[in-house]
């Protein structure tokens, strides 16, 4: 791509100035009131209320500082005393790069400031394309490269220095209006994160949650209202058009990592979503992620266990590892909160034995309704290992065999540990003989729950009979 130099910008800026149109401009000077409702996809809703006085009669109207990623068939305009008559979206923005496409096959001057002199040359060229580099005709030759700073007579027309919106309007009555303007847009997205600290007998934890705000539409959002909404939202694809997209991926953003000032009211239930409100407007910058508190601190009685999953295994293993494996740490608990909990990264961190918080692992928190079970996975345990082997395996009939196996579960820490162990089996099964009695059945999933003494070990033996047909 052709890097335009600055003296092109400059004089495409004051052509600019001097081209004004027939309408009135609408900037965020304009604006009364400003909502937005944020999905965790990366789509978010604006409603952008604004007010002007307007003589009576038809005339164009531009909304400008919208979103750069605004989703055009999606917008609405309502209001009282006009009647719309057409909209109009500007896609060509005035930059250098669209400032050089638009003169492709034209004859341009160039300026040039001779080193010697120090007085500009104006170089006359024919532009012949743009791609990767400038290709010229000058004097009959081909040349690669731009020789100078372009020099344009006029400002292309069609061209607008940022994204806007223009409508034709009828007003029916000279006075102050209000136009309220709504639409979808890329760029906007939300994401629920959990801070947790882990009691030392894990029977308890203390959540505190966050919502993450990320903006990267292309512009601004100034003394907003704002609502999340957490769920999923079904979207269907679009027809393939021409959209107003923010050029250049976001390479660093700035974090809150002070403790918030406002905190979202419990959510309402709207349909399939839940919508969180915050009690206060915020600003909500370009490039920016903004952290605020989701809901109160929470603390919930929890269970922890140690979980190992096996299987399905459909027959005779001939290669058996050596090597023992490590449970996963599980911590349950009910929310017990009276409102949903998003779903979103959950940290989790533990006092050492000195007071201080460690981190202790990440999970993922799936949405979880109100009074339903939560299950968080934050590492493994170190102490804790199980060695698996199959001590038999026959053919019983056809599509039916018997296997038989033994789990050795050793404990190397100073206190006693409960492990459920869970086999999936691939088809109908009977357990036939066991060291220990069942704690549940599931469908394909056999579950125990084994206890095991501190620096000690426990084996479990079994033998199952599987149909797979």
């Amino acid at each position: 791509m052709t890097h335009i130099r600055p003296g092109l910008f400059f004089a495409a800026t004051l052509l600019a100035s001097t081209s004004a149109l027939s309408e009135t401009a609408l900037d965020q000077s304009h604006q009364k009131d400003l909502g937005l409702t944020i999905y965790q996809n990366g789509l978010g809703f604006v409603r952008d209320q604004r007010a002007v006085k307007l003589d009576k009669g038809v005339q164009d109207i531009a909304f400008e500082d919208i979103s750069a990623q605004l989703i055009p068939d999606s917008l609405l305009i309502s209001g009282n005393n006009f009647a719309i008559k057409e909209r109009r979206f500007a896609f060509d923005l005035l930059t250098p790069s669209v400032l050089v496409e638009k003169s492709l096959g034209k004859t341009v001057t160039f300026r040039k400031t001779n080193p010697v002199t120090g007085k500009d040359e104006l170089i006359q060229a024919k532009i012949l394309s743009n791609q990767g580099s400038l290709i010229i005709e000058r004097d009959g030759k081909i040349e690669v490269g731009q020789p100078g700073n372009l020099v344009l007579d006029q400002l292309p027309a069609g061209l607008r220095a940022k994204p806007s919106m223009m409508a034709e309007i009828e007003v029916l009555k000279k006075g102050d209006l209000d136009l309220a303007l709504g639409y979808l847009t890329s760029g906007l997205n939300w994401h629920a994160s959990y801070s947790v600290e882990v009691a030392p007998d894990g029977k308890s934890l203390s959540m505190k949650s966050w919502a993450n705000l990320t903006n990267t539409s292309g512009v601004d959002y100034q003394n907003a209202t704002l609502n999340l909404a957490a769920g999923s939202i079904n979207r269907q694809a679009a027809p393939r058009v021409q959209m107003m997209q923010a050029k250049g991926a976001v390479q660093s953003m700035a974090m809150m990592d002070s403790v918030p000032e406002t905190m979202a009211m419990a959510p309402q239930s709207l349909g399939g979503i839940h919508l969180y409100q915050l009690p206060n407007k915020v600003n909500l910058a370009q490039k920016e992620t903004k952290q605020v508190a989701l809901s109160k601190p929470v603390t919930f009685k929890s269970e922890r266990v140690l979980v190992k999953r096996f299987g399905p295994v459909y027959g005779a293993l001939n290669h058996q590892s050596e090597t023992p494996v490590h449970p996963d740490i599980e911590l349950s608990f009910e929310n017990t909160t009276g409102q949903p909990l998003p779903n979103g990264l959950a940290r989790l961190y533990r006092k050492d034995n000195q007071g201080n918080l460690q981190f202790i692992g990440e999970d993922n928190l799936n949405q979880t309704p109100k009074n339903a079970v939560a299950k968080l996975h934050p590492g493994q345990s170190f102490d804790v290992t199980l060695k698996r082997t199959q001590t038999d395996f026959d053919v019983d009939g056809k599509d039916r065999f018997n296997a038989a196996y033994e789990i050795v579960i050793k404990n190397a820490k100073a206190n006693a540990e409960t492990v459920r162990i869970e086999e999936t089996f691939p088809g109908e099964w009977k357990l036939e003989k066991s060291s220990h009695k069942l704690s549940e059945s599931q469908g394909q999933r056999a579950i125990w729950e084994i206890d095991v003494p501190a620096n000690g070990e426990t084996k479990l033996t079994y033998r199952i009979n599987v149909q797979t047909r």
